[in-house]
């Protein structure tokens, strides 16, 4: 039995694909078709990816580090991808994202190439490189014979895809999602960011960090101030790690999402860009996002300096 033509650019397990997941996390994907082997406190993970087979890729769900760094048993056909779901919240999404085989709006915005963000009130600007361009944990393909770390989109929103890396002026508001770390460390960071439900701060991008660049209204001064500090205090938080078109849950409105840090396991946010509207860079209709404000013409892209002043 040969590997699925397709398994050399797949950037995450397919629907054939053979799922280890830890005893506390079974229930969650019991839904789904794939084959699922549980994995009991203790279980030899050479003997579980032995098990599954070396013709389908295998899908490594479980907090236990000793179950996602064994050495695995490679096959020239199949990869291993794992998952480190440190909460029954991330291993849902991660089971959504499995269980959803379409996606309408995503598939429009990777098929559209490079993509421009615009955002009326702010004025905000920012480029999308296409999905192939983008170059860190979040895009790339999967190697068969490898152990490749699932998309960080996966913990967060329900999706898993990334559309490639941005650059410019990008204004962030809504509910932020906060994962990864302690439940301590998520509560107090999630409560200090609420204030960007309903006040919107402009975000400088580029070289694969983010910096505040700008209030953009009478009382969103505190909300990016806050900001800045959360990035200050964590500079992992400033690293733009993917941006995403997703819900953090069931029942949320998908929406474009900027995920940043989550460097081995630590804290990751995904600032909502609830006001912004995506089109293709070459031009036609909105793809997400609200309508503009009628414009003349859609402006120039022009990229949004930010060498200077991004916390470190």
């Amino acid at each position: 039995m040969s590997a699925a033509p397709d398994a050399a650019r797949r950037p995450f397990p397919g629907r054939d694909a053979v799922l280890i997941v830890e005893e506390a996390y079974a229930p969650l994907v019991a839904d789904l078709p794939h084959r699922v082997l549980v994995a009991p406190p203790g279980a030899a993970p050479t003997a579980l990816l032995a098990e599954a087979g070396p013709h389908h890729d295998v899908l490594v769900l479980a907090a236990d580090e000793t179950l996602l760094t064994a050495a695995p048993v490679t096959a020239a056909g199949r990869t291993v991808f794992a998952a480190g779901a440190g909460s029954a919240a991330e291993a849902r999404r991660i089971a959504a994202a499995l269980a959803r085989p379409s996606r309408p709006v995503e598939e429009r915005l990777l098929a559209a190439g490079p993509l421009v963000l615009t955002e009326s009130l702010s004025g905000s600007l920012a480029r999308v490189g296409a999905a192939g361009e983008q170059a860190g944990p979040a895009g790339g393909r999967s190697v068969p014979g490898a152990v490749r770390l699932l998309p960080p989109t996966w913990l967060v929103l329900d999706t898993v895809h990334s559309l490639g890396t941005v650059t410019g002026a990008v204004t962030v508001k809504g509910r932020p999602v906060v994962t990864g770390g302690e439940p301590g460390e998520r509560r107090a960071v999630h409560d200090r960011l609420t204030p960007l439900v309903r006040l919107p701060v402009v975000l400088g991008v580029g070289d694969g960090r983010a910096r505040v660049a700008k209030a953009v209204q009478a009382g969103s001064d505190g909300a990016a101030a806050t900001l800045a500090g959360v990035f200050a205090e964590d500079p992992d938080l400033a690293r733009v790690t993917a941006v995403a078109y997703g819900a953090p849950g069931p029942g949320d409105e998908p929406a474009l999402h900027l995920v940043l840090g989550g460097h081995r396991g630590r804290l990751r946010l995904a600032l909502p860009c609830a006001t912004t509207t995506v089109r293709a860079v070459a031009g036609g209709p909105v793809l997400a996002g609200p309508a503009p404000r009628p414009l003349n013409h859609l402006p120039k892209f022009r990229t949004h300096h930010t060498n200077k002043g991004v916390a470190r």
